[in-house]
This record gives structure tokens, C-alpha cells and sequence, in this order.
């Protein structure tokens, strides 16, 4: 389950945040995540809330929004989207669907804590 490895890193962001800054409560944190990552909202809010329960990020709220992919290719000069179907991408390879050639993926391919609360 790859989700712990991403709650993982969000949570230790967040504490390094939170010591940073001086701040002794964080309620709310919302993220960014790439559709290509194929990671389950459910799942990455369960991880979170599990690795977070003994520590100073414990009863903060994780809210996840699915950012949707943007790719092109320099061969054919396709731009758009991979199509997605239920989770999993037509082509893990990330093959363009014109010509077959390496794509290179400009948006939703990472996660992004966008705000702290």
C-alpha cells in the first residue's frame, strides 16, 4: 500500500512545519495529488490518520484533491491527458496514444501540500 509511503511524507512535513513555525495545532491539511500516482483518497486519509494518531499532527484532517494529468509528446506533438479507467492508467509505460513515443508529463505526477489550517 503505497498510500502510507505518501501519508508518510505529508505528515513529516507537516510536524517540520509545525516546529518551524511554532505551532501547536494543525486541524486541517489539504493536498494535491496526481491522478498518475493512482492514489486512493480513502486510502491516503487512513494512512494519515493512522501515522498521525501519537503525534503533534494527531486529530488534523487530511483533504485530498485529484489533480487530473497533462502530457505531451515531442515526436507528434500530441498534447492532453492519459485516459484513466477506475484506477488504473491505460498505459503505465506513459506511451503516447498516437505514435507510441515516451511522453513527457507535465501535471499529475506528484503531491503538493497546498495549505496548512
Amino acid at each position: 500500500m503505497h498510500e502510507y509511503v505518501y501519508a508518510d511524507r505529508i505528515l513529516q512535513s507537516i510536524i517540520d512545519f509545525m516546529k518551524k513555525e511554532g505551532k501547536e495545532q494543525v486541524s486541517l491539511v489539504h493536498v494535491k495529488v496526481g491522478e498518475l500516482l493512482d492514489l486512493s483518497s480513502e486510502s491516503l486519509n487512513l494512512a494519515y490518520r493512522n501515522l498521525s494518531s501519537d503525534t503533534i499532527a494527531s486529530g488534523s484532517k487530511l483533504r485530498v484533491t485529484i489533480e487530473r494529468s497533462a502530457v505531451s509528446c515531442r515526436k507528434c506533438g500530441f498534447e492532453g491527458r492519459l485516459s484513466v479507467h477506475g484506477s488504473h492508467t491505460i498505459d503505465p509505460a506513459y506511451a503516447c496514444p498516437r505514435c507510441g513515443s515516451p511522453l513527457r508529463i507535465s501535471k499529475g505526477n506528484s503531491v503538493e501540500i497546498v495549505k496548512v489550517e
